[in-house]
C-alpha cells in the first residue's frame, strides 16, 4: 500500500516469499527491508522498484532450521539499526 495519504491509501502490489512462514515486524534501512518471517527466520529483502511492488531476497538467517512452515516459532523481530552495520534477530523460544 502506498499510504502517503492517509484518507486514500493506495494497493500497489504484494511480494510472494520464498517460504509459508509469516512476515512480520519489518524494517526499512536505506534501500532494504529486515523482516522476521517466524519460523523462516530474519529475510532481508532489496528494493528493487517500490511502485510496482517489487522486492528481491538478498540474504536470510534461519534461526529455526527444523522447519519454515506457516507456525508461531521461530524469529519475533529484529533490529537493523546500530552504527557498526550489525542486525540482531531475536527468537520467540531463542530470546
Amino acid at each position: 500500500f502506498n499510504v502517503e495519504n492517509l484518507n486514500s491509501p493506495v494497493y500497489i502490489g504484494y511480494h510472494k516469499g520464498t517460504t509459508n512462514a509469516r512476515d512480520h515486524n519489518l524494517y526499512i534501512k536505506d534501500n532494504l527491508v529486515f523482516e522476521a518471517n517466524y519460523r523462516a527466520g530474519l529475510q532481508v529483502l532489496e528494493i528493487v522498484d517500490l511502485a510496482q511492488a517489487k522486492l528481491n531476497q538478498v540474504a536470510h538467517f534461519d534461526i529455526y532450521p527444523s522447519s519454515n512452515s506457516d507456525s508461531y516459532n521461530g524469529a519475533w523481530s529484529n533490529y537493523p539499526f546500530f552504527p557498526s552495520g550489525s542486525v540482531i534477530v531475536s527468537g520467540i523460544e531463542q530470546g
